[in-house]
């Protein structure tokens, strides 16, 4: 195999490189794979929600909380996520997304009958486990659902689940919990078999495991396109695509040592984007009830809005920009997007956590928000063209286990640390916001910047060689 004659994801216009499904059932896929995302986000930032009833009733500190959000979640989410990108360069891609659902969907149900810190610890690992499959896998079988320069849009709005899910879990999130006390609260809840006398918080958490195992199934309806065009091939008809083979890891490290800077920046400037938006999303609710003197579940819900409103608008703007401009001819256009979302973001990270009054504080975080989603939108985009679609489900591995490790394992517990052990004052947090959102994100911003140029030109070169093969 030749990198550059199978590099049809990285080409710009190579549309007719590949046989596509249906653009119907290729945006059901699109809009369901996104449903799966929601669910993945919903059971990750849970726990945000849940922070203080957790840490009332096991006894928690911040940073005990922050290690349930972050590190607990991110040692199998990205380290499991390298060698699930890895299979799903040759295996059927939608059953690694049932077994990751199923799995996830099962640990969080579990998760409701803890009832020590340490089998919170260990379960949540497993919810990472599981939702190590869903970004890579999906990713690499999106790139063979959507011609190169049609790939931004449909990408931006899989990943609509990130901010529609961090929003339910805040706002919905918050309607489920109250429902959660009422029930805990009834004269007979003691006597109901198995899960009688829980508490609130775990009776949310087992909702959300049962919700995502009886949605699993709806996975059956997923076809693999290695397997549609097998069994056109079989059917004695022409297809314009090969059956995927993985690539060797040696042509793998090869391609990755000749794009270095262009790999590099992109990858490790999302890191710093995930380890704001990780830090942030984790703590903001936490930073609206201390510093305003909010309750948690006006906090949530207007949270919730804004991650909503901002998500959205940032995910889908983002990739129909992208996706427009690359229609028009202009190279590298993610990863423009990428860099003018990141710069967008800088200064209202900065700012937002150090202003007067609640209000003030939600609007500055819509434009932080917008700018951030943005950048993961298009970089996601940017990934699938970087890299041959025989390397692209380890490529994403690869991508979500670095800005992952970095950001859900670094950021909730960078916060609570300089808030425990540098300000030793719990009213402090607006501080270690700004600090940690607004400085990682312009170090991305600068990363990015160096980085374009190498991108670029690598877009240029597969661009000609997609049309000489």
């Amino acid at each position: 195999m030749t990198i550059a004659s199978e590099n049809n994801n990285g080409a710009e216009g190579s549309d007719d490189a590949m046989s596509y499904p249906k653009p119907s059932y290729a945006w059901y896929v699109v809009v369901l794979m996104m449903c799966f995302y929601v669910l993945s986000f919903m059971d990750r930032q849970i726990i945000a929600v849940l922070i203080e009833p957790i840490k009332a009733d096991l006894s928690l500190s911040d940073v005990q909380i922050s290690l349930l959000g972050g590190l607990s979640f991110v040692l199998f989410y990205s380290t499991a996520g390298i060698f699930v990108g890895r299979l799903a360069d040759s295996l059927n891609r939608p059953l690694l997304i049932a077994a990751g659902v199923f799995i996830w969907s099962l640990t969080t149900a579990i998760s409701g009958l803890a009832a020590k810190f340490w089998q919170l610890l260990i379960l949540r690992m497993g919810v990472g486990l599981g939702e190590s499959a869903l970004l890579p896998s999906t990713l690499s079988l999106l790139a063979e659902y959507f011609p190169p320069n049609r790939l931004a849009t449909p990408t931006s709005v899989f990943l609509l689940g990130a901010p529609i899910g961090i929003g339910l879990s805040f706002s919905l999130g918050g309607l489920i919990y109250g429902v959660a006390v009422e029930i805990s609260s009834a004269p007979d809840w003691q006597e109901v078999a198995l899960i009688g006398g829980a508490a609130a918080w775990k009776l949310v958490l087992l909702f959300l495991g049962l919700l995502g195992m009886a949605m699993t199934f709806l996975l059956a309806t997923v076809r693999e396109p290695r397997n549609m065009r097998r069994d056109t091939a079989e059917a004695g008809k022409k297809s314009k695509a090969k059956l995927a083979d993985a690539a060797t890891l040696g042509e793998v490290k090869a391609y990755a040592r000749a794009n270095w800077l262009a790999i590099g920046a992109l990858y490790f400037g999302m890191a710093l984007i995930s380890l704001a938006a990780y830090s942030q999303g984790f703590w903001d609710i936490t930073f609206l009830t201390r510093t305003y003197g909010w309750d948690a579940a006006t906090g949530g819900f207007w949270y919730g809005m804004v991650q909503l409103f901002a998500g959205l608008s940032g995910m889908l703007f983002g990739g129909i920009v992208a996706d427009r401009l690359s229609k028009r001819g202009v190279h590298a256009s993610s990863v423009i997007m990428v860099t003018i979302g990141a710069g967008f973001a800088v200064p209202f990270s900065f700012i937002y956590p150090l202003v007067g009054s609640p209000t003030a504080a939600l609007t500055l975080m819509i434009f932080a928000i917008f700018g951030s989603n943005m950048a993961f939108a298009c970089a996601a985009s940017a990934v699938q063209r970087l890299f041959p679609v025989a390397m692209l489900g380890l490529a994403a591995g690869i991508y979500y286990f670095i800005s992952n490790a970095v950001g859900i394992g670094i950021g909730p517990t960078l916060v609570a640390g300089i808030t425990d052990y540098v300000f030793e004052d719990a009213s402090m947090i607006r501080y270690s916001l700004s600090a940690v959102g607004g400085g990682s994100r312009l170090l991305a911003f600068l990363l990015f910047l160096a980085g374009l140029k190498a991108y670029r030109d690598l877009m240029i070169r597969l661009e000609a060689d997609a049309g000489k093969s």
